[in-house]
């Protein structure tokens, strides 16, 4: 069959969840070429599903005419019409919330925590998710979360809990709410765990001796890297705490396949091995429930995830938190700076999804409304091949909207990235010696392209010594 008439399919957790509910396929999925990868079926297993999903590299395509069957808006990627300066933030919510969290992280020290914190969490979380998703401007106004931190009088680790939950929230919700157009009732109930989680994720740093310098030691490493598993203890014997909840909690830095170079944590082996202890030291200690709950999780943590949307959100939300607050050993970044970061390390962290998410519907409202990618910005972008080689292309923007991940540019010629490990993180090291320029200089639609992505902003203030380089590069052409 002819390409002509296929979308790319967005691996959205709904629709999954839907197929796996009512055990469907309902729809042909296709490769860019239009053949059929996957065909419909009516009694799928969870292998078939699976087996669509293993496609995610090389891109999934549905028939425009089949949105209706597989519940997308058939309008869902037209750009809306201008932004709102309307503020989505309640700032004496979020003074609220701060508070709950700072009262929870104090009493965590001393105590364990229990249903009443859960439940007082629960309760707040529920609120807030219910305010910002029936406001009128939900999807185009400020995500104003930064503006809401105005004083000194809350810990980093509470300001932290609201912002990266409230960034969770918003990308959760508005990406939903872009894709979907039927079973709108499972909204609510799809964002709740993942704030919740949000709120309770970096709980177990209340118990640990943290260390207060940028530069860390491998030890010191270690040591902080393994603060989701405390996290995750802290929760695991309370009830009211829903295994998705505690999943996330644990979870939350395991953003990539363990198949690929990534920079998850913490070590896959170690925390196999350590859960598999604690299952038995808790069997022993006659704390079964416990033990029953850590090896559910046990069994979920080996299961081969190939995309786990929530916990790339999750992750996401807690480096953009990070970035845009005060520590002891830096000033916080402004939001536009904290992105161009987020996006510049986000090839080794985060799936593709997440990231095109976060610049089309989140990033623009949390940086009052300016635009993290601009005309004429050069951008380095990732070409995943169905052989499983990844090029990476030099492009200028030539035209960008508000869907900043869907913009028009012009390739100028490809070059070699090298993988380093630097301080126990991967990272990307372009070699310009091998830039090899385009003379076609041809030009690219990125909201038709599915198999290429943005993975770095040339940015003169972000790395200003490779913008340099790369001019000098580009000069001839």
């Amino acid at each position: 069959m002819s390409s002509t008439g296929l979308k790319p399919f967005n691996f959205s957790p709904e629709i999954i969840a839907r197929m796996r509910d009512s055990q469907e396929i309902p729809v042909n999925f296709y490769n860019a070429n239009g053949q059929v990868l996957i065909p419909r079926k009516e009694q799928a297993t969870n292998d078939m599903i699976n087996k669509l999903l293993q496609h995610i590299g090389s891109g999934v395509f549905y028939r425009e005419d089949d949105e209706d069957r597989l519940g997308l808006k058939s309008t869902a990627r037209a750009d809306l019409e201008g932004l709102s300066d309307a503020k989505l933030i309640d700032e004496k919510r979020i003074a609220e919330m701060a508070e709950a969290a700072e009262s929870l992280m104090n009493e965590l020290k001393f105590a364990a925590f229990g249903a009443v914190h859960s439940q007082k969490m629960h309760s707040q979380v529920n609120s807030f998710i219910a305010d910002f998703e029936q406001q009128p401007d939900m999807m185009v106004g400020l995500v104003n979360i930064l503006g809401a931190f105005k004083g000194d009088s809350n810990s980093e680790l509470s300001e932290l809990a609201v912002k990266r939950s409230v960034v969770a929230m918003a990308l959760k919700s508005r990406s939903m709410k872009a894709m979907i157009s039927k079973d709108r009732g499972r909204g609510s109930e799809a964002v709740q765990p993942l704030m919740m989680g949000a709120m309770l994720s970096q709980i177990g740093k209340a118990k640990m001796n943290l260390p207060d310098t940028e530069t860390l030691t491998p030890e010191q490493r270690g040591y902080l890297r393994r603060y989701p598993l405390l996290s995750y203890l802290m929760v695991a014997h309370e009830a009211t705490v829903p295994f998705e909840v505690k999943r996330l909690i644990l979870n939350q830095k395991r953003t990539l396949p363990e198949n690929a170079v990534t920079n998850n944590y913490p070590e896959f082996r170690w925390m196999s091995a350590t859960m598999q202890g604690l299952v038995q030291e808790n069997s022993k200690n006659g704390k079964k429930e416990v033990a029953a709950d850590i090896l559910r999780q046990l069994t979920a943590f080996k299961e081969f995830v190939v995309y786990e949307e929530d916990v790339n959100i999750l992750s996401l939300a807690t480096d953009f938190a990070a970035l845009t607050t005060k520590s002891r050993w830096r000033e916080a970044k402004d939001p536009v700076t904290a992105i161009k970061l987020i996006l510049n390390n986000s090839y080794f962290q985060y799936g593709a999804k997440v990231i095109r998410d976060f610049l089309d519907h989140i990033s623009i409202s949390l940086s009052h409304n300016q635009k993290i990618i601009n005309n004429d910005d050069l951008l380095i972008l990732a070409l995943s091949m169905s052989s499983g080689q990844t090029y990476f292309e030099i492009a200028r923007v030539v035209e960008v909207g508000r869907y900043q991940s869907r913009a028009l540019v012009q390739r100028l010629g490809v070059l070699h990235m090298e993988c380093v490990n630097t301080d126990g993180a991967y990272r990307g090291v372009f070699q310009l010696d091998s830039f090899r320029a385009d003379p076609r200089k041809i030009k690219i639609n990125l909201a038709q392209d599915f198999l290429r992505r943005i993975i770095y902003i040339i940015d003169p203030v972000v790395d200003p010594e490779l913008f340099a380089k790369m001019l000098k590069k580009l000069a001839p052409t």
